[in-house]
């Protein structure tokens, strides 16, 4: 699977951007600013339909973006992919909402077309498979458990179409159980009736948390075993990385999805007090983590910044990996500022374990010098400047 024309229009940087691109590597430099990043953005947003950069979809749009006859600035991306069996076109339009004055409002609209035809954007999670990489990811390692949740959950999301609608209803059904636990703590809804009506939201909340939480299950022991190899060839190491899963209640030993669904609700049965008492659910997939480790060493807490990040480079190499053995489809891999802070040592073994026969590999960086001969060679280079982008 790789990405063989794209195009934007007034997406961040650039007015307007039409590009062919190879299977292999290709890497795009530039000074700091010039759109490098927004580039591999704008790829893995026409994939997932999320943004790894903005919160609103509007931030998307280029500030200096222009209406046509009475209709708001709107972000135009547009991806021609040759798929195993087929070639598919993706497009996105990400639209600014004006008011009745005609004044733009801090609210858009997102318009998703495959192949020409308008559909959800859910339809379009899977279509493209891509795993990126950026500095910022450091924090699937030390930051909070909702960014290793992410991490898994757009890793599944791309590989299945059941996940990612289960997933989306799995939290619409939280957040509603989530309001009405808040307005029995405020004292805004009678405690009345408190076991029936959560006997409902329960089993709905279980059903589709026991799915999730086998599908998190599955992917956690395989890349496990994906990454332990990877963590050594990257770090030229002896000792393997271990990925472990952390529910937020006893599971025994469950692990298909009907008996994780009966774990999930026993435990919101014993919790229901403190849960009204607090105002919110307390156990669940939407509560669980993640715990990586290195010869019996949790790195999140006491790695330093370069096995962290090694860490998060090998995770990301097991996602394209995993999605590769699940689909029979090698993603494209978005690599961005890939070698800052890393030696030499770990430069050159990463360079070799990206060099992949079949591997769309798209990578960012200041300028050449990080880089060798041979791997300058074999890649395409694209230079940017100020949201344009040339042959080198």
């Amino acid at each position: 699977m790789h990405v063989t024309n794209f195009s934007l229009r007034d997406f961040r940087n650039y007015q307007r951007l039409d590009l062919t691109l190879h299977a292999g590597t290709t890497l795009l430099y530039g000074p700091n600013a010039a759109g490098k990043t927004s580039f591999l953005e704008a790829l893995f947003y026409i994939a997932t339909t999320r943004s790894p950069r903005a919160s609103t979809d509007r931030e998307l749009v280029r500030w200096e973006a222009q209406g046509e006859a009475s209709v708001p600035p709107f972000a135009r991306l547009v991806a021609e992919v040759q798929r195993s069996n087929a070639k598919v076109r993706l497009e996105v339009i990400v639209q600014r909402r004006a008011d009745e004055e005609g004044q733009l409002t801090n609210m858009s609209q997102k318009l998703v077309r495959i192949d020409r035809r308008a559909v959800r954007a859910l339809d379009l999670v899977g279509q493209l498979r891509v795993v990126l990489f950026t500095p910022a990811d450091l924090v699937l390692v030390d930051g909070p458990p909702s960014e290793r949740r992410r991490y898994l959950d757009i890793t599944l999301s791309q590989l299945d179409p059941h996940y990612v609608r289960t997933l989306a209803h799995y939290q619409k059904l939280v957040q509603q159980r989530n309001s009405i636990l808040r307005a029995w703590r405020e004292r805004r809804r009678p405690l009345r009736a408190v076991d029936d009506e959560l006997d409902y939201w329960d089993r709905e909340v279980s059903v589709s948390g026991g799915y999730i939480l086998s599908e998190r299950l599955r992917a956690v022991a395989e890349l496990s075993q994906i990454v332990g190899p990877l963590f050594r060839e990257i770090t030229g190491g002896v000792q393997p990385l271990d990925i472990q899963y952390q529910p937020s209640c006893d599971l025994a030993q469950a692990r298909d999805p009907g008996s994780l669904a009966e774990r999930i609700a026993a435990a919101l049965r014993s919790l229901r007090r403190d849960e009204v008492n607090r105002g919110q659910t307390l156990i669940g997939p939407h509560r669980d983590d993640l715990l990586f480790s290195v010869g019996g060493i949790n790195f999140g807490m006491y790695g330093s910044r370069g096995q962290q990040r090694s860490v998060t480079l090998a995770l990301k190499l097991g996602e394209a990996d995993l999605m590769r053995a699940r689909s029979g489809e090698t993603p494209a891999l978005l690599l961005d500022d890939l070698l800052s802070e890393l030696d030499a040592q770990r430069r050159t073994h990463l360079l070799r374990a990206i060099s992949r026969p079949g591997q769309q590999t798209l990578l960012s960086a200041t300028d050449l010098g990080d880089f060798d001969a041979a791997f300058l060679q074999n890649a395409q280079r694209l230079r940017v400047e100020e949201g344009r982008i040339y042959p080198s």
